[in-house]
């Protein structure tokens, strides 16, 4: 049904735009906190939705002893990412002279709520398949020890969010946050504080994971390189295994940024939803020695698996500055819409159309953002599972 508006509350779609761009703003803080516009200045006017752009992750050479040099070919890796379009819209009467319904307190904020959350949603579970490694235990321990990783192969800033449960289970563990002095004027709401060195926001879109298997004896059974994704089948483990469920194996070890293993385990993310028996999708791992490798060693048949015990998981996520891209279009104008607005705040764009079909009587307002988020880098992802023992 169409909703009625009284001419006295109507605003126009330039302030529209920007009251819906604030309150987006407001809940955006996974999008726009320790990430970067890499692509801003390429997408902008050329805007295409579904079309990729490529980053290109160099190599970092080969350093030798002695004096006799030992030159390669560079090798260098793309990650590629796409321009997606979320909109929500609204359809009134063209009379609009009939309620006292107020547009920018009844209907901006809370279609604004909803576009940023289904973009939030479908973002912040993207990203966390991203990471390279995962830290798992009870209480805050994985958490340390997801922060003091990443500290140890970057120098730069560090932000993490983490799933609103923490507070519960720092409390149960006699541990805090640190505050880190007066909030972000705009992102402030929702922070935490500092633990150890990293600097916390609560993101309600870290859902926890709940991992439920029979395991014994896990082991490989095959690993199957491809284009979007690698594919593991596993023996030993039955059940069924959630997307963001990490999986270790033995003698995969993690790799910074220039290519070097570390001591971490390297973590193969579930992608999507399956049987434990079935085929495995985790992201395609590069292992040749380099400056783009990211594991240490492809599994082979027969390795030894290892999963998370048994329980219901909170998920923190934490990534360094250079590590996620997000990028917006200036502005997207329809054809035939009777006035456009653009609403721009701290860079998170918001077009706002409206249309009046003059055979109904009825106008239809529309919010859209079209944007460019992912993963640059994931080693400079991690994410940590922590359990309330």
């Amino acid at each position: 049904m169409a909703i009625t508006v009284s001419t006295n509350n109507v605003i126009g779609t330039q302030k529209l735009a920007t009251v819906v761009a604030l309150e987006v703003a407001k809940k955006a803080g996974f999008l726009k906190m320790a990430s970067k516009d890499y692509f801003g200045s390429q997408i902008n006017g050329k805007m295409k939705a579904g079309q990729s752009y490529d980053f290109i992750l160099p190599d970092a050479g080969n350093t030798v002893d002695g004096l006799v040099a030992d030159p390669r070919a560079i090798a260098e890796r793309k990650v590629t990412l796409s321009i997606k379009s979320k909109v929500n819209s609204v359809e009134t009467n063209a009379l609009e002279g009939v309620t006292d319904l107020q547009w920018e307190k009844e209907i901006a904020k809370t279609y604004a709520a909803n576009l940023i959350n289904t973009i939030l949603k479908e973002e912040v579970q993207n990203a966390v398949k991203e990471a390279t490694t995962c830290f798992v235990g009870s209480g805050f321990k994985p958490i340390a020890e997801a922060g003091a990783y990443l500290q140890s192969i970057t120098t730069e800033d560090l932000q993490g969010f983490i799933d609103p449960m923490a507070q519960a289970v720092l409390a149960a563990n006699g541990q805090a946050f640190v505050p880190t002095g007066a909030p972000d004027a705009l992102y402030g709401k929702g922070t935490l504080g500092n633990f150890q060195g990293v600097d916390y926001k609560a993101e309600r879109w870290l859902q926890p994971l709940s991992v439920n298997v029979t395991a014994a004896s896990a082991g490989i059974k095959t690993y199957a390189t491809g284009a979007s994704a690698d594919t593991i089948t596993l023996s030993g483990v039955s059940g069924n295994l959630k997307a963001g469920t990490p999986i270790f194996v033995d003698g995969a070890y993690a790799c910074d940024t220039i290519g070097m293993e570390t001591n971490a385990p390297y973590a193969f993310i579930v992608q999507e939803d399956v049987a434990a028996s079935g085929d495995i999708k985790v992201k395609p791992i590069f292992t040749a020695n380099n400056g783009t490798r990211t594991c240490s060693k492809a599994p082979e048949a027969g390795d030894s698996v290892s999963l998370p015990d048994n329980g219901k998981y909170g998920i923190a996520y934490i990534r360094a500055t250079d590590a996620y891209n997000f990028s917006q279009v200036d502005k997207l104008d329809i054809k035939l819409s009777k006035e456009a607005g653009v609403g721009d705040v701290d860079g998170l764009r918001v077009t706002c159309n409206q249309f009046t079909d003059g055979k109904s009587a009825t106008n239809m307002t529309r919010w859209d953002m079209c944007y460019m988020a992912g993963t640059i880098e994931p080693r400079l992802v991690t994410i940590g599972l922590f359990k309330n023992a």
